[in-house]
Parts: structure tokens; sequence; C-alpha cells
């Protein structure tokens, strides 16, 4: 045989070598079950025990946040003053805030002296009471006379003639008065009389003449004719009544003012004690929306207070998660800053869904040691138990090309080392240390409880 045809045999039987491996290797690839030796790696068994079925949730220290108050002014104004500072905690009642009171205390002062003003106006009833009284009582002489003079005008004439005689008489004497003081007055510049003399008669004169005059009224009243008193008679009547009318609107008007007057001073004392921002409750101010300087009016909160410090600690879980949690519910909890853990119990469950999150709260007793309000939490709720296998969950995988949960389960014929065989596992339940397997394993076996994906490398055709 010559050279040429050695060289081609070898490049023959080269190449059939190589595609052997190569189909090997490929085959080995796609038969996922198939059965290969592996790297040591440490194995454990799959038992049939007891698990703790558990919720997981993050959430914070103190009540749930709907418990925060939001403060707002319950009038416009100009913010003068803040009191307090973030982290404060506040007293129910106590001050927070202030508004500038300088155009509210000039209000007051002026609603105060208007309502003092009112007030004696009105006289609590008894200036208007007079006025009616006095009314009144021009009305019933007016009655009365008018009375006098349609039962008789006899009675009504004589009085006339009775007021014309003492005109008369009154004239009379007042003309004689005078003839004496003239007289009295030349005797005493002849010397014959004193000057007392001549001023008693003068000061007679005077008295007479004021006499003669209140007669003449008397006349004027009594009137010229019987027609005449009974038309001025009838006046006085309807004059009597409108003013006894007047006078009682005027109590009405009066009272009206006075109650006015008191309203809107009272409406300024309000106005100036809501310049004041105070606490609702006690609490913590979480929150300073609103400095000095700046307008306010009620539709914008200033001031934000949160519940006092609060050992509870509010945790966000699913809602399908929520559903399982009932309270007394045990939980364990670990601070996120201090990771200092804690135990409590579930104290309620919030039976409503946010629809934009589909989570809840669910409210425990108990925060971690030294943690405060707004610290995040970290925790587990045990929702309840059942006896199932479980394995570590470290020994499961996820197999890349359709997603299900692999375990490498360890098998050792007799006089080889271990082997691993990847079987397809449904999970139940699991955290971070333990699963609860359904199917796929039976107590006794041991699997690859870590490096399993070393393993899966050569299974998956890496």
């Amino acid at each position: 045989m010559n050279r040429r045809a050695i060289v081609g045999i070898c490049a023959i039987a080269i190449l059939v070598a190589g595609t052997l491996v190569v189909l090997r290797q490929r085959n080995a690839g796609t038969v996922p079950a198939a059965v290969r030796a592996a790297p040591a790696v440490p194995v454990a068994p799959a038992v049939f025990a007891r698990y703790v079925l558990r919720v997981r949730a993050q959430g914070r220290v103190g009540v749930p946040s709907g418990g925060e108050a939001k403060l707002a002014f319950a009038t416009t104004g100009i913010v003068a003053r803040v009191d307090v500072r973030v982290g404060a905690a506040v007293r129910a009642g106590q001050p927070l805030a202030e508004l500038d009171t300088t155009g509210i205390a000039l209000d007051v002062a002026q609603a105060r002296n208007d309502a003092l003003a009112a007030a004696a106006s009105y006289g609590g009833g008894m200036v208007a009471s007079r006025a009616l009284a006095a009314a009144q009582a021009r009305l019933a002489a007016a009655r009365g006379r008018l009375r006098s003079l349609e039962s008789g005008t006899a009675s009504a004439q004589s009085d006339r003639e009775a007021a014309l005689a003492a005109v008369r008489q009154s004239a009379a004497k007042v003309s004689v008065d005078g003839l004496a003081a003239d007289r009295a007055t030349r005797l005493y510049a002849g010397g014959v009389t004193a000057l007392k003399d001549v001023e008693a008669a003068r000061a007679e004169l005077l008295f007479d003449r004021a006499q003669a005059a209140a007669d003449r009224a008397k006349l004027a009243s009594a009137g010229s004719s019987i027609g005449e008193a009974l038309a001025q008679a009838r006046a006085d009547v309807t004059q009597g009544q409108s003013d006894v009318q007047a006078a009682r609107a005027q109590i009405n008007v009066a009272a009206a003012e006075a109650a006015a007057a008191r309203a809107h001073y009272a409406a300024a004392q309000r106005t100036l004690a809501v310049a004041t921002l105070a606490a609702a409750a006690d609490g913590v101010v979480t929150a300073i929306l609103k400095h000095p300087g700046e307008a306010v009016d009620p539709t914008q909160a200033a001031i934000v207070v949160g519940p006092a410090q609060s050992s509870d600690v509010s945790l966000t879980v699913l809602g399908a998660d929520a559903r399982r949690v009932r309270p007394g519910d045990a939980v364990t909890m670990t601070a996120a800053d201090s990771g200092r853990g804690g135990r409590g119990r579930v104290r309620a469950v919030v039976p409503i869904l946010d629809p934009s999150t589909q989570t809840t709260i669910v409210t425990v007793t108990g925060a971690p040691p030294g943690a405060v309000s707004g610290d995040a939490v970290a925790a587990t709720i045990d929702v309840g138990e059942r006896y199932g296998i479980v394995i570590p969950t470290s020994a499961i995988v996820e197999d890349p090309e359709n997603g299900s949960s692999i375990v490498f389960v360890a098998e050792r014929p007799a006089g080889s080392p271990a082997r691993f065989v990847p079987r397809k596992v449904t999970i139940l339940d699991g955290d971070d240390q333990r699963t609860l397997v359904g199917t796929g394993l039976r107590a006794g076996e041991h699997v690859a409880a870590q490096g399993a994906f070393d393993l899966l490398a050569p299974s998956g055709g890496g």
C-alpha cells in the first residue's frame, strides 16, 4: 500500500472519531435524565416533617399612615410664627403655629366698640320700653279726650267757656299789674317808695303774664268750636297710635341691632382664636408644610401630626396572602437599620385592599427592641402548618428551558461514586432555608444540598 492511501485512511479514521465524540456530547446534552458522574457536592436528606407556613411582609414601626392628621388653619391669613419642629412630641391643644393677627385684632376692637354702643342704645330693652310706655300714655290721654268730647258737647263747650273766662281774667290782671308797676316806678323815681316795691310789682307782672299765656294755650286747646275740638282729638289719637307702632318697631330694631353687634363681636373673637393652629390630639410632628410669610387658607394643610410613639408595627401584605392571616398569628420581625429581631402577634387585619397595589395592612404588636416610629421592618407571619417532604431551599434550581423546579437526586450503585439524577418537583411553600415539596421526592432520598447549578450545566447542554 502506498503512502497516499495510508494518509487517506488515517484522515477518514480521525474524521469518524471526531464525529463520534461530537455525537456523544450532543446526546449527553439533550437527555435531561442522563446519569453522569458529578463533582463532589454536599447532600441532604428529604425528610417527612412539620413545616410552618409563613407569609412575608414589609412595613414600618407605627400605626398605619392613615392615622396622620393634616392640620389647616380655619381662616385665611399669613403665617407669622411656627412654634414646633419636625419630630417634636406635642400634646392635644398645644399651639403649633400662628397667623399675623394685626388686622384681626383691629377688627375685634371695632366690633367690641360697636357692640357696646348698640347695647347702650338698646339699654337691655329698657330704653325702647320707656319710649313705648310714653307713647301708650299719650295715646290713652288722646283717646280719653276724644271720648269726653264725643260723650257730650255741653261739657266740651263748658270747658271752652271756662278757658275763655280764664283768659279774660288773666288779661285783666296783667293790665292792672302793668299799671301798678308803672306807678311804683314813678313813685320810686320821686323818692316816695323803695326799690323793693318796684321789683315786687314787676315780679307780679311777670307771673301774671305767664299765667295769661298758659290760659291762652288752654283756650287754643279747647278750640274755637266743638267741631275743631273733635278734629284735634281724633288727630291726637291717630298720632298716638302711630307713635305706639313706631315705638314697638323701634324695640325690634334696637334688639336686632344689638344682637347683630354681639354676633359680629363674637365672630371677630372666633377669628382671632382660630388664628392659632393647635394640635387636635397627642402625637409627633411629621411635616411642616407652611412657613412664616406664606399665605394659608382652610384648604391647605400647614402641619402634619402623626400618632404618638407606638410599639405597633404596620405591615403591607399582598391581598392573597392577607386572606391567610388571622389575629393572634405569631410574627417574626427584623429592623432594617439595626438588624435586631423581635417577636410579636397580629393585632388586626384591614379587610379592604388598596385597588392600585392589591395590598392591605396588617397591624402587629411588639416592635423590635430599640426601633422607633418610622423604622423599616421585614417580617414573616406564621399562618399555619402542615406535614410533608421538606428539603433545603438551596437544593432547588430552575430548569432554563421550561422554568420548572429541579433537584438532583443522589444515586450510589454498589461500588461506584455518587451520581446525580435531575428530577422535577412541585413546590408547595418555602422560605430562604426550607422548602415544602409536593411531588417528585420520597422521604429518605438524598439531594444535592449545594452546588446544584454546577450539576445543571452539563445536564442543560452547556
